[in-house]
């Protein structure tokens, strides 16, 4: 069996048993999978199984970027909205999304449990949990409120829940699958990042909603970034700023998706009409702009080829040369795609019209994380999530007059 973990300090977590999960795994180099539109060449090199993102030239790693040449229209700074204690039981928060009530659902990596907050942090209801029961879960992977309904996506099944929590309908998948932060279409159709033991590798995958891959709009060999791992080698591995996809739906059901190395978005239309499981995005470029990438801190390389030294098989370990351009990705119901991005010219909120205009840019002052964070777009708010142990913190951005 194939055995999946991030490695953390050169070790898997101490609680995390042999599996096949794939959920700390970021992607790294991008396989063409078709001729795209002529756009900006990707900027990518690889040498001796690490990652350099570049963007036509750079400056030396570590050295400070130079001033911002654009510059933002409007500072924004979340207004703290709930601060949830660990003693409710959240103490590893992974994904949330908010109804048009603006209650909040968030549910706990460790016990797979989904919990209910009002605006006000109160607690209003608790449901799922680990178990193979309906209404349980084996490794819940994402939720989504539409209307009166709240979709839950485990490795094995996707599961409709009234807003109380109550489980109106389930449907079981004819084969497991573990996906990286998929996102799910009202309808029941999802798409998400997923290592594939068979062929070593990490796609893109569009997937039905009883769980059949339609689509694979890109993938990458995982023995391109990590020299050594080959189908059915059991490997631990880092995903310290290693490339990832970033992806969502927009409200024609077209997936919108990017890779965070690169300040260009594509889109797949009609995804499930090709023939299943072929590698062919059939992807328009939706936006794209020139973006030169932040160095990597150096005395963080220094750490990182460190212990990629001193790592043998089945660790292996990616030292990045420069953090990603692209952080998050999130579609308003309206059409529109804000982008979270880090570059040396600007870093901020990027502001798209539904066909793919840059119509706003905003810096955004906050005292946590911004790219390590769970963002969410819903009633006119950017939400954002900073999970902790003791306590997680969630935040809104108020962009409604922005829209």
């Amino acid at each position: 069996m194939l055995r999946l973990y991030l490695a953390e300090n050169g070790r898997p977590p101490e609680d995390t048993p042999p599996s096949t999960r794939s959920d700390a795994v970021n992607p790294g180099p991008l396989v063409p999978l078709r001729p795209l539109p002529p756009p900006l060449p990707l900027r990518l090199l690889t040498f001796a199984g690490l990652i350099c993102i570049c963007a036509c030239t750079s400056p030396e790693i570590g050295t400070s970027p130079p001033e911002a040449t654009l510059a933002p229209e409007l500072t924004l700074a979340p207004e703290l909205l709930i601060t949830i204690s660990g003693e409710t039981g959240l103490t590893a928060a992974r994904d949330l999304t908010v109804d048009h009530a603006g209650n909040v659902y968030v549910f706990d990596y460790g016990d797979y449990v989904i919990r209910k907050f009002d605006s006000q942090g109160d607690l209003l209801a608790v449901f799922g949990g680990t178990g193979e029961t309906p209404g349980q879960f084996k490794h819940l992977m994402a939720i989504r409120a539409d209307g009166d309904s709240l979709l839950a996506l485990d490795e094995g099944s996707m599961s409709v829940f009234d807003l109380t929590g109550e489980l109106r309908s389930r449907r079981v998948f004819s084969e497991t699958i573990l996906c990286d932060h998929p996102r799910v279409f009202p309808d029941g159709r999802w798409i998400g990042s997923w290592i594939n033991s068979e062929r070593a590798d990490l796609s893109l995958t569009y997937r039905a909603a009883d769980g059949t891959e339609e689509a694979r709009l890109a993938s990458y060999l995982l023995g391109e970034l990590f020299p050594g791992i080959e189908p059915g080698v059991d490997f631990y591995i880092n995903p310290t700023q290693a490339r990832n996809y970033l992806y969502d739906f927009l409200p024609d059901g077209s997936v919108l998706w990017a890779v965070s190395d690169d300040l260009r978005v594509f889109v797949t239309r009609d995804a499930g009409e090709g023939d299943a499981g072929e590698s062919d995005s059939g992807a328009e470029v939706f936006f794209e702009a020139p973006a030169t990438a932040v160095p990597f801190p150096r005395e963080k390389i220094t750490a990182l080829e460190e212990r990629q030294a001193a790592s043998t098989p089945p660790f292996f370990i990616n030292v990045p040369t420069h953090y990603r351009l692209i952080h998050h990705l999130l579609v308003a119901e309206s059409g529109e795609v804000w982008l979270y991005i880090q570059s040396q010219e600007r870093t901020g909120l990027l502001r798209l019209s539904s066909t793919g205009e840059e119509i706003g840019f905003f810096s955004v002052e906050a005292d946590f994380d911004l790219p390590e964070a769970h963002f969410a777009l819903s009633n006119g708010y950017i939400y954002i999530m900073s999970p902790g142990r003791e306590e997680t913190a969630i935040y809104h951005l108020d962009v409604r007059s922005h829209e």
